[in-house]
């Protein structure tokens, strides 16, 4: 199975498919709606829900999506492709390839938790695995989800009872519609910002189980907590609020100064990555011959993997990389 590795892409050849390539090309596989993953290509492979988010998040035309669910397999020049859910947000999808014999599965990003808003991730057998990794150092930890949860909420109820305005910030697709889930289910109060707002709606209309969201308007009401990206902490609207408490959605509110950082009272570690001990699961449940790295931590998580007795390397050791079938693996892994 011919597979070219590039620094911001993985191709395919025979396929004429790239995935998640960074630059418009002819045809590309998709694998969520981060606005990092995507680009305007002529042809879009992607699950069901990402195609919607693709086309509220960015007006993609219909014709131009390739839609797959997750129990169906399609069939291209000997090539059988499946998708399966990676817990990552809504609709985010790895795919698997298999052609003469030989398979490989690429995650996209993923996590291994589960979650209100994502799919539960399933992690098929494969030969070859192009993983993320971007908390591949062991420090990445994230406590329980359950105690995340918690800590969220009591951060929001004391805030109010506070007579303060909460204010989470979170990207607009993914932790802002995990967050709300959170609190919502809890019975607290919130109002969204725009673009949360819509990419809420747009994730509610995939079939997600989450409360009517209610708009943000000119002014934020009494006794309400707030969802909006990081950038809305610079609105006059925020900068003008004087009882309010702040807190940061992030996986990287476990390096050391973050909460500077970001300029927030306090983060919570609620993350649409698996983190270190969650990459190993995914490795472990795979069981693949091969493994590539790429995104994060890429050289030290795959230098974990090699002491653990995987043939494992970073993608980016050099500019390009080709591999053509597994019995040439080994002279290209020894070259290295």
């Amino acid at each position: 199975m011919p597979i070219t590795f590039h620094p911001r892409s993985l191709t395919l050849p025979k396929l004429g498919m790239q995935l998640d390539p960074h630059r418009p090309c002819p045809f590309a596989f998709v694998s969520h709606g981060h606005a990092d993953h995507f680009a305007r290509h002529e042809k879009i492979l992607c699950s069901v829900p990402t195609g919607h988010i693709l086309r509220r998040r960015y007006s993609v035309a219909k014709d131009r999506l390739l839609l797959l669910d997750w129990e169906d397999q399609i069939t291209t020049d000997g090539h059988h492709i499946q998708l399966f859910p990676a817990g990552h947000i809504t609709g985010s999808a790895m795919i698997r390839i298999e052609h003469d014999g030989e398979s490989l599965l690429y995650t996209g990003d993923f996590k291994t938790r589960a979650s209100f808003t994502a799919e539960s991730p399933v992690f098929p057998q494969a030969d070859i695995l192009a993983m993320e990794t971007t908390f591949g150092l062991p420090h990445f930890v994230f406590p329980l989800t359950e105690k995340i949860h918690t800590n969220i909420l009591t951060f929001a109820k004391e805030g109010l009872e506070l007579g303060e305005t909460p204010i989470f910030y979170a990207y607009s697709l993914g932790k802002a519609q995990e967050v709300y889930a959170i609190l919502t289910r809890a019975k607290l109060p919130v109002v969204l910002n725009k673009s949360v707002y819509e990419m809420t709606q747009a994730v509610r209309e995939t079939g997600i189980n989450l409360a009517e969201p209610k708009l943000l308007g000119e002014a934020i009401p009494p006794g309400t907590i707030v969802i909006a990206p990081p950038n809305f902490g610079k609105t006059p609207l925020v900068k003008n609020l004087k009882a309010k408490r702040t807190a940061m959605l992030s996986g990287w509110a476990l390096t050391s100064g973050a909460k500077y950082r970001y300029r927030v009272d306090t983060l919570f570690p609620l993350s649409d990555h698996a983190d270190f001990p969650g990459l190993l699961e995914a490795v472990e449940k795979v069981a693949p011959k091969h493994i590539y790295t790429l995104h994060g931590s890429t050289r030290e998580f795959a230098t974990e993997l090699r002491a653990r007795g995987h043939d494992a390397w970073s993608i980016y050791g050099n500019d390009q990389l080709e591999l053509f079938g597994k019995e040439e693996l080994p002279n290209f892994t020894e070259g290295r």
